[in-house]
C-alpha cells in the first residue's frame, strides 16, 4: 500500500511539473512577465525540495538538469553531470535498454521502468523512473527517480526465503506437497514425486492436484475441503487403493496455510507410505507369535528379565520349576526366587551376572515345592540395542540334566563297587602266591621236589 501510495504521489507531481513545463515551453502569451517568473520559481523550488530525484534531459539524452535529491542519492556533485548523456551513469548492461526506452517514450509519451544508475563511489543504485515526454516532434524528457534499493533488498531476501522454503521441502524425507486455495501445486518434495511415481515438480506445479492424481478417493477429496475451511485432518495406517488394484497404506496430515492477511491460503499435505513398513510390521507380529509359540511349548525352562531383574518373559517348563503359573512370575524380581537355589551357588552366580551378565554351562541343584531336587543346567546371555549398546534384557535357558545326574551317580557307585571288588581279589591272589611260594619253601628244606614250580619262575622273572 506505501508504495502505491508513492506511485500515485510521484504521478501528481509528474502531471504539476509537466503542466508547468508545457506551459513554459508553449510560450503562454496570456500571462505577464511576472506570471512567468513566479511560475518558474514555483517549479524550481518544488523540483529542487520534491523527496524524488529530477533529472531533466533534452531530445538527445543530454542531462540539463538534476535537483538536489537526485545527487544526494548519487553522490554527484552538480557540475558530475549536467551535459553529459545519461547513457554515461547507466551501466553497462542497461544502456541499450534505456536507449530503447527513450525512443518509445516518443510514441508511448510517459513510461514507468526499473533501472540502476552508476554513483560516484561506483556503487550501483537501482532506481524506479518516471520518464515523461514534453514537446513535439523531438521531446524533452522529464525523469523523476526513487531509491528502490531497499525495495530491492527486501525482494531479494523474499526471493532467498522462497528458494530456501522450496528447498527445504524438495529435499525433505517426507513426502509433501503445497496447494494453493483452488489446489493448484505450489512446492513439492522429491520424496512426495518418487512415492506417487511423478516425473518432476515443473511437470506438475501450477496444475491442479485432481488432474495430476486423478485417482484420488472422494473421502480425501473431502478432506481437502475441511482443511481449505480450516480444519486439521490426520490419519494414520490409511488404505489406499491404485489404479491396478495393488492396496499402499498411508499415514497423513492436511492442514490449511496462511496469507499474511489472515486467511486461508491453501492447503498443505504430509504423506508418508507405510505399506513397507505394515508389511514389515505383519511380519515381525507372525514371528512374534512363533516365537511365542515355541516358548510356551519348549520343554526347556526359559525366562527373560530386565536390567532391574524383573522377570518379563518366562515359560510354563520355568514357572513350573516353582510350582506357579506363568503369569504369577512375569513382573516379579528374580531376587524373590532365589531361595529355590543352594546358598552355596548364590554368591557365585551373583558375581557371573554381576560382571559378565552371562553364565556358561552351570549346574545348580534347585529345591522344589515338593522338598525334592532336580539339577539344571544353565546358560545366561545378555542382549544389547544393537545401536546405543545399552543393556536390554537377559535371557536364561535350563536344560534338565536330573536324570543324567543320577545315572552319573549310579555309575559312579557301581565303579567305586567294582574298585573295592578288584583291590580284594588283588589282595587274595597275592596272598596264594605267598603261600605256594612258602609251601615250596618248605618242600625245599625237606629235600623234595617243589609242587609250585610256577610261582617260582614268577619269582625269576
Amino acid at each position: 500500500m506505501a508504495e502505491v501510495a508513492g506511485f500515485l504521489l510521484l504521478i501528481a507531481i509528474l502531471f504539476v511539473v509537466s503542466a508547468g513545463l508545457l506551459v513554459l515551453l508553449l510560450g503562454e502569451r496570456r500571462k505577464n512577465h511576472h506570471d512567468h517568473l513566479t511560475v518558474t520559481n514555483q517549479i524550481e523550488l518544488l523540483l529542487r525540495f520534491m523527496p524524488e530525484g529530477y533529472i531533466g534531459l533534452d531530445n538527445h539524452g543530454i542531462i540539463k538538469e538534476v535537483n538536489d535529491t537526485y545527487l544526494s542519492m548519487t553522490g554527484y556533485k552538480r557540475c558530475d553531470v549536467l551535459g553529459k548523456a545519461l547513457e554515461y551513469f547507466i551501466p553497462m548492461e542497461g544502456k541499450e535498454i534505456i536507449a530503447f526506452q527513450l525512443k518509445t517514450i516518443e510514441t508511448l509519451n510517459s513510461q514507468l521502468m526499473e533501472t540502476a544508475h552508476r554513483c560516484k563511489n561506483n556503487t550501483i543504485l537501482p532506481l524506479e523512473v518516471s520518464i515523461t515526454a514534453t514537446g513535439f516532434p523531438n521531446p524533452a524528457f522529464i525523469c523523476f527517480c526513487r531509491d528502490i534499493s531497499q525495495r530491492k533488498k527486501d525482494e531479494l531476501s523474499r526471493k532467498h526465503s522462497t528458494d530456501l522454503l522450496r528447498y527445504v521441502i524438495e529435499h525433505t524425507r517426507s513426502a509433501v506437497a503445497i496447494h494453493d486455495k483452488n489446489l493448484r501445486y505450489l512446492y513439492v518434495s522429491q520424496k512426495y514425486l518418487d512415492e506417487y511415481d511423478l516425473k518432476d515438480a515443473s511437470s506438475i506445479i501450477g496444475r491442479h492436484h485432481y488432474e495430476v492424481l486423478p485417482d484420488i478417493p472422494q473421502k480425501w477429496r473431502d478432506v481437502h475441503q475441511r482443511a481449505l475451511a480450516g480444519e486439521i485432518v490426520n490419519a494414520e495406517d490409511d488404505p489406499y487403493i491404485r489404479k491396478d488394484g495393488k492396496v499402499e497404506y498411508t499415514r497423513w496430515e492436511c492442514r490449511p496455510w496462511y496469507t499474511e492477511q489472515g486467511t486461508i491460503g491453501g492447503i498443505i499435505i504430509y504423506t508418508e507410505m507405510v505399506t513397507k513398513q505394515k508389511e514389515f510390521e505383519h511380519e515381525l507380529r507372525k514371528t512374534k507369535e512363533y516365537l511365542e509359540t515355541v516358548l510356551t511349548h519348549a520343554n526347556a525352562p526359559i525366562v527373560v528379565w530386565d536390567p532391574s531383574l524383573t522377570i518379563t518373559l518366562a515359560n510354563q517348563a520355568f514357572s513350573s520349576l516353582f510350582g506357579l503359573s506363568v503369569e504369577q512370575m512375569i513382573g516379579h524380581r528374580l531376587v524373590e526366587f532365589e531361595q529355590y537355589i543352594p546358598l552355596q551357588h548364590r554368591n557365585a552366580l551373583y558375581l557371573q551376572l554381576g560382571t559378565r551378565k552371562a553364565i556358561d554351562a552351570a549346574e545348580i541343584e534347585m529345591i522344589q515345592g515338593d522338598g525334592s531336587n532336580r539339577t539344571l543346567l544353565w546358560n545366561v546371555s545378555p542382549m544389547f540395542n544393537p545401536e546405543t549398546g545399552d543393556l536390554v534384557a537377559i535371557i536364561a535357558q535350563g536344560q534338565d540334566i536330573s536324570e543324567r545326574k543320577k545315572i552319573e551317580q549310579e555309575h559312579a557307585g557301581q565303579l567305586e563297587e567294582l574298585k573295592r571288588w578288584y583291590a580284594v581279589m588283588t589282595n587274595r591272589e597275592d596272598r596264594i602266591i605267598a603261600l605256594k611260594r612258602e609251601v615250596n619253601a618248605v618242600l625245599r628244606d625237606q629235600g623234595k621236589a617243589i609242587r609250585y614250580a610256577s610261582v617260582e619262575d614268577e619269582a625269576h622273572v
